[in-house]
């Protein structure tokens, strides 16, 4: 705990509201279940840290010795034994304090690397509904401020706990042992450290919870303006918003220098109780040497003993705030690793059915919709929905926003499960297809693209980690993508910047086509994937949209009647009921919301 008064004092977003009585026990199991892997390390770890606080106490004590029994007798020969087993003392000192850090902090380490990986991997198993239901800056902070808050218990933590409680004891003892009037008479300073470090304590942290909203406002404030930066230079908005980042950059710093001046206070205040510890072991062990009560190595152990009572004092003064902050992260860390994945794996959970095995190469690519009916709360988004899309062919749905498009593309891809009905891929249960076996079969183009913040290339094959140079680019040159990467300065390792800024609408539209692509899917969804695309770029797809939907199912989720010309088969969809299935012409004779959607889009009439 020590190296980290100033950090736990700053600490403690959460702890005044939790209660570490509240902290559920089940919490404790989970941390013991991994910090008992480590049990041998942690044994060596507590035994260093024995030794250390011995060897710490020692030399106050072989200071007493030397001054008593050896300088006032002037027994050289003594003196020099003292000052060997002093130098001793502090080698072992050395090596103890050495491998205590050392063996602590690789248990802390190892524990809050396997809780953070734990996590995120129990994170991205979790259904799609489970983010939208939480903000990102919630996930994040459980991740890593809370895995970080709890680092400081776990590593260094209780080991210097331990450490100081056994140095106060052992300090104590000693004085009493030696002269327990000089001992009552310097502990009267201990009310006074221990109520001083705990108001000043009290006021830094919140102090510095101030200093993390201002922080937090100036953040969003700088995000936001950046991230919209195109529509702020629009607007001419640069001298409005730099007034506002002023208000927010001086809260900020008002609140820093707020908690700087109480910061300030802390240390002096310690100082201070040391130095009225020193004085009081000054007059009352000068009168005693006067008298000849107390012998002068006596006062200059008292003297020794003081100057290391302070700190470990501090530090337990702080210690209850401490484990509650880390009851706290421990609890919020807890509850999302208790949240059961609402979409089970069949490879990994008990099905209705023994999981199905599916070999890419052997699937067709059908897809049959049996009676769904889906709702993301309570009312219904699909209701006792019926289709069926024969292998290699290329369907396409269309209906106004919100009549349940995107729904059917979630649910062929299992992000949700159907709440009544069944999904089937030639004729097997999506329940049964293992998730890894599933994403290899279904491929997705979304209306939005979402480009890492990272090359061309890496992009394109971030479905396909093990595809070579060469199938990137044979996949680029399929869709028309090459002829626009080989101009880019850098080429495929042309990075594309956050969310692909660096790029056009159309050519990220384009890059996501070859990522999906690469995959070789056996069935492929086009959630309104030229929706988004500029007209030259529209072409290009077109152009290679004969090649690209050769020998896979395609489902077409479409609002540009334009994207339509290959498909023979449409389904009109709307507040989640299958209105109608038939060509183009078909539909323009007999479906009303077809014939409207088709004239908002073009003007024309039937």
């Amino acid at each position: 705990m020590r190296g980290g008064f100033r950090r736990r004092m700053k600490s403690g977003e959460n702890e005044e509201d939790f209660d570490l009585s509240k902290l559920d026990k089940r919490a404790l199991k989970f941390v013991y279940k991994y910090l008992k892997k480590h049990t041998k390390t942690l044994i060596g770890a507590t035994l260093a840290m024995l030794v250390v606080t011995l060897t710490h106490l020692a030399g106050p004590y072989l200071m007493k010795i030397a001054v008593d029994d050896y300088v006032l007798q002037q027994n050289f020969r003594g003196l020099t034994l003292i000052f060997f087993l002093m130098v001793i003392t502090y080698g072992i000192y050395w090596l103890s304090s050495y491998w205590q850090t050392y063996l602590s902090s690789y248990i802390g380490q190892k524990i809050i690397g396997d809780i953070r990986t734990d996590l995120y991997d129990h994170l991205q198993e979790q259904q799609i509904s489970f983010f939208h239901k939480r903000s990102t800056g919630d996930i994040m902070a459980r991740v890593t401020h809370d895995v970080n808050a709890l680092s400081d218990l776990v590593s260094t933590g209780f080991i210097h706990l331990l450490n100081d409680f056994f140095t106060l004891i052992g300090i104590i003892v000693i004085m009493l042992v030696l002269s327990w009037q000089m001992a009552i008479i310097t502990f009267i300073t201990i009310p006074f450290i221990y109520l001083a470090v705990s108001f000043l304590g009290k006021k830094m942290r919140k102090a510095y919870r101030d200093v993390r909203e201002k922080l937090a406002d100036l953040n969003a404030d700088v995000e936001q303006n950046l991230s919209g930066i195109r529509l702020v230079q629009a607007l001419n908005r640069e001298a409005v918003n730099t007034g506002e980042f002023n208000r927010l950059s001086w809260e900020n710093l008002k609140a820093n220098l707020k908690a700087v001046s109480i910061f300030a206070l802390l240390f002096p205040t310690m100082e201070l109780s040391r130095v009225l510890g020193e004085a009081l072991v000054l007059w009352y062990g000068g009168r005693a040497i006067i008298t000849g009560t107390i012998t002068l190595g006596v006062v200059m152990a008292f003297f020794g003993y003081v100057r290391r009572f302070f700190a470990p004092l501090a530090d337990l003064s702080q210690v209850y705030n401490t484990f509650q902050e880390a009851g706290a992260a421990l609890d919020r860390i807890y509850e999302f690793m208790e949240i059961e994945p609402e979409l089970k794996d069949p490879a990994e959970a008990d099905t209705e059915k023994s999981p199905v095995k599916v070999n890419k190469k052997e699937i067709q690519g059908g897809i049959k919709i049996d009676n769904v009916s889906f709702g993301y709360e309570k009312e219904d988004v699909l209701k006792n929905l019926d289709l069926l899309i024969e292998p290699k062919e290329v369907f396409a749905l269309v209906g106004p926003t919100g009549s349940g498009k995107t729904t059917i593309v979630n649910l062929i891809t299992r992000l949700y499960d159907v709440d009544k009905g069944e999904i089937l891929i030639d004729d097997i249960n999506l329940k049964n297809i293992p998730f890894s076996d599933l994403r290899e079969i279904i491929g997705v183009v979304p209306q939005h693209v979402f480009l890492f913040d990272t090359t061309i290339k890496e992009n394109i094959r971030y479905g396909k980690p093990e595809a070579s140079d060469e199938e990137v680019i044979a996949v680029a040159k399929k869709i028309h993508a090459h002829d626009f990467i080989s101009d880019l300065p850098e080429g495929y390792e042309t990075g594309v910047g956050e969310g692909g800024v660096r790029l056009s609408g159309g050519q990220k539209q384009l890059v996501s086509f070859a990522r999906a692509l690469l995959v070789d899917p056996k069935i492929l969804i086009l959630d309104e994937a030229t929706s988004s695309v500029d007209a030259y770029t529209e072409v290009l797809i077109q152009k290679a949209m004969e090649e690209l939907l050769k020998n896979r199912t395609v489902l077409m989720i479409a609002h540009r009647f334009a994207t339509l010309k290959m498909v023979k088969r449409i389904g009109v969809l709307e507040a989640g009921v299958l209105q109608e299935i038939g060509t183009h012409k078909e539909l323009m004779k007999t479906n009303k919301t077809y014939q409207e959607l088709f004239k908002k889009q073009t003007g024309e009439v039937a």
